[in-house]
């Protein structure tokens, strides 16, 4: 019974040091944040870039521009990771992968990127990554007043 307690504390106490360490302080809204100018596509008007800025995103806002296959972000509230850019533009990126919703009070129903305009509330969540902000999903008729 001895050996198994001190196998159980040995195994605490290296996940307790590892962990932390592997983390290394660049989780959400880590790293520097200051100086550059939101290279990788995106744009943060208050002079901030994206630098060691990595995890998961939840914004609203309006859709200020359509690419390609990227949606510019007027952004007027978000998570804490968006928090620097509210009131500036964020440049996401879609993928094959991004869902695309429609909300219409009570009912929610899937659109395309087709049917994104100039304009419109969204809510966006994604990751962000290496500068790159990745969408995951775009719900348009969002509630600007909470995040999803």
């Amino acid at each position: 019974m001895k050996k198994i307690v001190i196998l159980f504390v040995a195994l605490v106490m290296v996940f307790a040091f590892a962990i932390p360490a592997s983390a290394g302080g660049n989780g959400p809204g880590g790293g520097n944040g200051s100086g550059g100018n939101g290279s990788g596509g995106t744009g943060s008007g208050s002079g901030q870039g994206q630098q060691g800025t990595r995890g998961t995103f939840a914004l609203v806002g309006k859709i200020a521009a359509i690419g390609t296959n990227t949606v510019t972000i007027d952004v007027i509230r978000g998570n804490k990771l968006v928090q620097p850019y509210i009131g500036s533009q964020v440049t996401v990126t879609v993928t094959p992968r991004t869902r695309y919703l429609y909300k219409d009070g009570t009912t929610t129903r899937p659109i395309g990127f087709a049917d994104l305009k100039v304009g419109q509330k969204v809510s966006v969540n994604g990751t962000v990554a290496n500068n790159v902000w990745t969408v995951s999903r775009i719900t348009v008729g969002a509630a600007l007043s909470c995040l999803p």
